[in-house]
C-alpha cells in the first residue's frame, strides 16, 4: 500500500464515528459486555481456588467472607452470562445495521454468512456442456458448492440463437442464459426473467430476454467474453459461467452413411447415427478462466446431455482438450439414460464412452449410470421417437478399469432426465469417496 493510499485509508476511517452510522453504541455495549465477561471469569476463577488473601484489604474482607464462598459463585457465573448476553446481541445488532443496506433481511445475515461459508469450503467443481442437461446439473450443485464453474458450448444455431448468431457474428448465447439462471441464488425470479421469450413485435419475437441481454452486453463491452465476465459479476451465482470460446463455431457431423451435416439445428433432420463430429473453425481460442478453472478443479464432469451436440463440442476445442488431458481432477463422464435418435442410435454405455475418449484423447476415471427402471409409459414413448435405454456392461468397464458408479438418479415427469439433487449430490460425495 502506498503512502497516499495510507493516508486516505486512516481518513476513511473517521467516518465509522459519524452520526447516524448505527455503530458506536453497539461498539460499547460489545466491549462492556466483554468487559463483563472477563470480569465474571476472574471472579470465578477466584471463587474455585479460594483466594483473596493478597488483594486491597476491602475486597479481600468480600472474598473470604461466608457469602461470597456460598454465593460467589453464581454472582461470578451471572456476570459472565450477562457479559456474554450483551456481547453477543450487541454484535449481532451491529451486523444487522451494517448490513442493512445490502440484504433484503438482516437478522437472516448469520445464517446467510454460515450458508456461503460452506458453500465457499465446497469442491472445486467445473462442469462442461449444452443444453438442459448442463443447467440441470448446474441447479444441483449450486447447493454444494460455489466453486462451480460451468463452461458452455457456444455452438448452437437454431432459434433466437441462431438469429442473433447470423445477426451480429457472435457465439449462441441460449445455453449460456439457462445456466446463469441455475447458478443464481435467485433462480425463480432470474429465470423468469432471462428465459422471458417475447411474443411480440416483428423484430423481437422469439427472442429470449436472456440471449438479448448478452447481446447487448456483447455490443457494449465489445466482446462476447468480456460480456460474460460482466454478467458474472453483475449477478449473484453461487460460481461463475463461462462460454468455452468468445469465438462464433459451427458444429460438422457426418452421419453413418457417410452423409456431412453442417449446423447443429440440422443435425437430426438426417437418420441415422453420427459417426465423427467437428467444429469450425478448428482451433478457437478457449477463454483464460476455462483453462483456469480445469487447472485447480477437484471434480471434472462431462454429461448429461446430448452426446454429439451438447457434451462434445466444449472439448473439440484444442485448448480445453490439453487442460483436461494435464488435470489432476476426478474426470466423470455421466452418461445419458436414453438414446437420441440421428445421434447416438443403438449406442451402449460403453460405446458413448469410446467416442468421448477418442475425441479427449483421455478416458473417464468414473461413469455415472442410472440403477432406477425406467416405467413401461416412458420407454414406449421414447420407442416411438426411435430411442431406447442405454445398456450398461459393467463387466466390459471393470475389465478396462473404468470405475462404473451406478446410482438412482430418474427424475420425475415425462421424460428420463437426471434428478439434478440426487446427482448433484452423488457427484459431491466422489470428491469425499462417499456414495450418495
Amino acid at each position: 500500500m502506498t503512502s497516499d493510499a495510507r493516508r486516505r485509508y486512516l481518513r476513511s476511517q473517521r467516518f465509522w464515528l459519524a452520526p447516524g452510522m448505527g455503530v458506536k453504541r453497539y461498539v460499547v455495549a460489545a466491549v462492556a459486555g466483554a468487559a463483563a465477561l472477563m470480569l465474571g471469569a476472574g471472579l470465578g476463577l477466584l471463587w474455585l481456588i479460594g483466594g483473596g488473601r493478597d488483594i486491597a484489604d476491602p475486597l479481600e474482607r468480600i472474598l473470604t467472607s461466608r457469602a461470597w464462598s456460598v454465593g460467589g459463585g453464581w454472582v461470578a457465573l451471572a456476570a459472565m452470562l450477562s457479559g456474554a448476553t450483551l456481547a453477543v446481541v450487541a454484535l449481532g445488532r451491529l451486523n444487522r445495521s451494517l448490513l442493512s443496506n445490502w440484504l433484503p433481511r438482516p437478522h437472516e445475515a448469520a445464517e446467510v454468512l454460515h450458508h456461503r461459508l460452506q458453500l465457499a469450503r465446497g469442491p472445486r467443481i467445473v462442469a462442461l456442456g449444452g443444453g438442459s442437461g448442463l443447467s440441470t446439473l448446474l441447479r444441483g450443485l449450486r447447493s454444494h458448492s460455489s466453486n462451480v464453474t460451468a463452461v458452455v458450448a457456444v455452438s448452437d444455431d437454431g432459434g433466437s440463437s441462431g438469429r442473433l448468431r447470423a445477426a451480429f457474428g457472435m457465439p449462441a448465447p441460449g445455453d449460456l442464459a439457462d445456466c446463469l439462471a441455475a447458478l443464481s441464488d435467485h433462480e425463480a425470479a432470474l429465470g423468469r426473467l432471462l428465459q422471458y421469450r417475447f411474443r411480440r413485435g416483428e423484430e423481437l419475437q422469439g427472442h429470449t430476454f436472456g440471449n438479448l441481454l448478452i447481446t447487448t452486453l456483447t455490443e457494449v463491452e465489445g466482446d462476447f467474453g468480456d460480456a460474460l465476465r460482466a454478467i458474472n459479476a453483475m449477478l449473484d451465482l453461487s460460481g461463475a459461467v463461462y462460454p468455452v470460446t468468445a469465438e462464433p463455431v459451427e458444429l460438422v457431423v457426418t452421419k453413418a452413411d457417410g452423409t456431412t451435416v453442417v449446423g447443429e439445428s440440422r443435425v437430426r433432420e438426417r437418420l441415422g447415427a453420427i459417426t465423427e463430429v467437428t467444429i469450425r473453425p478448428e482451433a478457437p481460442a478457449a477463454l483464460p478462466e476455462v483453462i483456469a478453472a480445469i487447472a485447480v478443479a477437484e471434480l471434472i464432469v462431462l454429461g448429461p446431455g446430448s452426446l454429439f451436440t451438447s457434451t462434445i463440442p466444449p472439448i473439440l476445442v484444442p485448448d480445453v482438450a490439453a487442460a483436461l488431458r494435464r488435470s489432476t481432477g476426478q474426470l466423470v463422464y455421466v452418461c445419458n439414460i436414453m438414446t437420441e435418435d440421428g445421434e447416438t442410435n443403438g449406442l451402449d454405455a460403453w460405446a458413448h464412452v469410446e467416442v468421448l475418449s477418442e475425441v479427449l484423447g483421455r478416458r473417464p476415471d468414473v461413469v455415472v449410470v442410472n440403477s432406477d427402471l425406467v416405467d413401461a409409459e416412458r420407454l414406449a414413448a421414447y420407442r416411438e421417437e426411435r430411442a431406447d435405454l442405454v445398456t450398461v456392461d459393467a463387466e466390459r468397464f471393470s475389465a478396462e478399469g473404468i470405475r462404473v458408479e451406478s446410482w438412482p438418479l430418474l427424475g420425475s415427469g415425462p421424460v428420463a432426465q437426471h434428478d439434478p439433487g440426487r446427482l448433484a449430490a452423488g457427484l459431491a460425495g466422489l470428491v469425499t469417496r462417499e456414495a450418495p
